[in-house]
Order: structure tokens, then sequence, then C-alpha cells
């Protein structure tokens, strides 16, 4: 590099992609160092201008075939441009004649990750941890546990997240990553004791005190969820994230003024948005005041009218009040904006059912198992419909193709021992029944508060007492 040209900042690059474009516009040769090469690179990196990236790196090859660090940087605008295979063979060559080399190593790692070849992903990274030096260590350990994420192997990402905290115990992003694994392997009892003694340790961490509080209102322990995110806020008392989750703490607790009160709190600190006036209008819906519910709901639309859970709201206070045809408007905008939303789908075939309009009732349950046979509602409530019209071998026939989609869904086994004892079929009924009480004999009392009738069977009554846990 030139002697006069002296790297100070932001400014010399700006000059060097200024000289850069003057030669592209005439047509004309001048020379860069690699260097310079570099700093126009990422000049363009910067402001993401991916045509003149390309033009930059082309340009830096043709002057200087042999500097490995722009093959690095050409093979990763190949892998941008999904020219994968491509790429790797750069980085295979370069690998060759520098093993050693880490950013050879880590690049080919994230064009495997591109690939979506995140067990090759892994591999790569790993060679890389006896390479980098001590500083590098953690940003290595993070990317091979995204990596681990990416394959939905949480149990090992957690093992390098631990690593990774090990050097660095402040990242807030590595504590929310732990907490998601935790969460995704729904095993938030051992999140809960992670962060408890991380806490010990680091008694002043926001973030761990943060994802305590997500990890206790998981487990519905909402209590627990708002000392902790309490705790957050005696820290930071502009921290938005846990208002908003101590707010749906209370909701869940169904003191819905607290929970308003909170919501509220949060205008305080940050302009009002469209979707915490749409939990305000919710929880103003859940106290059945239809007047205050549809002013938040309204006000969450000025701000932002495409959010889909507002018309849903709106929707659902029509219906209360008895207007379910205008309700089904509304459900049809918020579907439109969010056609993949179950629940939304499950709320208006309730509302084709209740205007007796069963064919469309049944094309919202047929798109629902399409997106999500899973959804812990559909079966339920697709088999009701039928029920409701005394078409019980209808109803049994959904039950059993749920049952095959949701083996451990003990509702399902309630549902369908009904289904049988009304369609005379006893024995299937006491059949299903023993499997549901085995499974779950908790579940028995949602059975009995559908269909309480079911009660005036002895044979009922006896299973249940027989299944009863002892004391």
């Amino acid at each position: 590099m030139s002697e006069e040209f002296q790297w100070t900042g932001d400014e010399q690059h700006d000059l060097l992609a200024e000289r850069f474009e003057k030669m592209l516009e005439a047509g004309e040769y001048a020379y860069f160092d690699a260097e310079e090469f570099e700093a126009i690179i990422e000049h363009y990196q910067d402001s993401f201008d991916a045509a003149n990236i390309r033009l930059a790196i082309e340009h830096a090859i043709r002057q200087h075939p042999d500097n490995a660090s722009l093959k690095i940087r050409y093979a990763r605008q190949l892998a941008f441009d999904n020219r994968f295979i491509e790429a790797l063979e750069i980085l295979n060559k370069l690998e060759v004649i520098e093993p050693n080399d880490v950013d050879i190593i880590m690049t080919k790692g994230s064009v495997y990750s591109m690939m979506m070849e995140f067990d090759k992903a892994v591999k790569v990274y790993k060679k890389a941890l006896n390479l980098v030096d001590e500083d590098e260590l953690e940003d290595v350990y993070a990317t091979i546990a995204f990596e681990y994420e990416n394959l939905g192997r949480f149990d090992k990402s957690i093992g390098y997240l631990k690593k990774a905290l090990a050097i660095n115990p402040r990242s807030e992003a590595l504590l929310y990553e732990m907490g998601m694994c935790f969460e995704m392997l729904k095993k938030l009892d051992e999140g809960v004791a992670f962060f408890r003694e991380f806490l010990d340790n680091d008694p002043y961490n926001i973030a761990a005190w943060f994802n305590l509080g997500l990890a206790y209102q998981n487990l519905e322990l909402y209590e627990k969820s708002i000392d902790a995110l309490e705790y957050v806020l005696a820290l930071d008392h502009t921290h938005i994230p846990s208002y908003l989750s101590i707010a749906h703490a209370w909701s869940n607790l169904e003191n819905y003024p607290k929970a308003i009160e909170v919501y509220e709190e949060t205008f305080s600190y940050e302009k009002p948005d469209g979707m915490t006036y749409y939990y305000i209008g919710e929880c103003y819906e859940k106290m059945k005041d239809y007047r205050l519910a549809l002013v938040n709901y309204n006000k969450s639309l000025e701000l932002d009218d495409n959010l889909a859970e507002p018309w849903a709201g709106i929707g659902i206070v029509f219906d209360e009040e008895g207007n379910t045809k205008t309700a089904i408007k509304y459900l049809n905008k918020a579907i439109e904006l969010d056609p993949l939303n179950t629940e939304f789908l499950l709320i208006q075939a309730d509302m084709f059912i209740k205007m007796e309009q069963f064919e469309k009732a049944t094309a919202c349950f047929n798109k629902i198992e399409e997106i999500d046979p899973n959804d812990p509602d559909l079966w339920l409530e697709h088999s009701n419909m039928h029920i409701l019209r005394g078409d019980y071998e209808k109803a049994i026939q959904l039950l059993r193709t749920g049952m095959a989609f949701q083996t451990d869904n003990d509702e399902i086994l309630y549902r369908l021992a009904v289904a049988y004892l009304l369609n005379k079929n006893h024995i299937q009924a006491f059949y299903y029944l023993e499997a549901a009480l085995e499974m779950n004999f908790e579940g028995h009392t949602e059975m009995v508060a559908y269909y309480p009738e079911i009660l005036l069977n002895d044979k009922v009554v006896e299973l249940i007492s027989l299944h009863q846990p002892k004391a």
C-alpha cells in the first residue's frame, strides 16, 4: 500500500470507492493493492451494495489471483449467490495450502450452513476450536451451538452455549439462546435450575433474571415469574420485555385490571404500539367490558392495520354481542392477514356452526388439518360439530384419525368414550375410557363437564372409582 495513504477511518474507504467507481465509469485500468480492495469491498458491504461488491471482488481477483484473503471473500460472495460448489472448490484448494488458516475453515463451515448441511458445518467448525486464539473461542463455541440448534440437537447446543458462557457470562444473546433451548427440549425445570445457579454467581445479571422469569411463566408458575421479572425492573426500570411479560403473567392469573395497568406503564418508556393496545383490548374482552375492548382494538388498528389479532378480537366481540354475521367478516380479515393461524380458523369454524353453515365450518377444519394436524383443539372441535348434529359415526371417525396424529392426547380418548357411548357401543366406550383414565385420571373432569350425563352410567362411575389414585 502506498505510504501517502494512511488508514484513519471510513473517509479513506469512501475515497477508495470513489476512485474505483471512476475507473469503472471510464472503462480504464487502475491498480489497487490487496488491502485497498479489501477496504473497497467492506465499504460496499457496509452499504449492502451487492452489485458493486461483486464487481470489486472480480477486479480484485483479476489483479491479485494468488491472494488468499481475497479468495476467501470471493468464496463468501459465491456462497451468497448460491454458487456453493464453486465456493467450496476455492476453499478446499486454499485449505490444502493453509490447513490451519482459521478464516478458511470458518468460511467453509458457513458455506455448509448456508447449504443446510448443518452436520458438516459442525465438523468443520470443531476443527477451528484447536486453531483459534483464546479470545475467539466464545464465537466458535456459539457458532457450533447455533448449528446444533439447526439440527434440532438442543441438548448438544446447551453444552456449547455453556462453554461460551464460561468465557463471557455477561452475553445476553447466549443466555437468551440457552433459555430457548431449554424451552424447545421441554426441560423447563432444568432451565430454572440453570438460571438460579447462574444467578448465584452473578446476581445482577438482567438477562439471567429475565430468562428465569420466562421459564417460570412457561411452567405456569406466574407468581414466581412476576417476582423474577420485578427484579429485572429493579435493575433496569425501562426493560420493556419485562413489563410485557409481567402483564402477560397477570393476565394468565386472570387479574386483568393489574395486567392493563402494567401494559399501560410501558407507554411511559416507549411509544404505544399496536400489539400492546391489542393485549389491553383482550384483557377488557375477558372482563366482558366490550366497549373498552373495541376502543383498544381500534387503537391497535390505527397504529397498524396489518395486525391480524385486533381484527380477530373485534370479531370475537361482535360474536359475544350476538352479531355473528358481522363477526365472521372480521375473522375473514384476520385470516387474510395470517392465513396459517389455526386459532383464527377454529374461532371462525365455531361461528359458522352457530350460523348452521356446517359446510363452511368443515372447510375451516379441513384447512387446519392441512396446516397442523397436531393442533390440540382440531379433532375435539371438529368431532363436537358432528356430535351436536347427532352424527356419532362421523365424530368417531374424526377422533380416531386425530388419535393417530396425537397418540398422547387423553382428551381425544375421553371424547371417544363419550362418542361411543352416545352411539350405544358400550364395549368400545369403556375401552377408551379406561385407556384415558390410565393416561391422565384428572382429565375425566373435563369429560364430565362436556357430557355430565355420562355419570348416569354405573359402569362409567365404577371405572372412574377403580382408577382413583390411592391417597
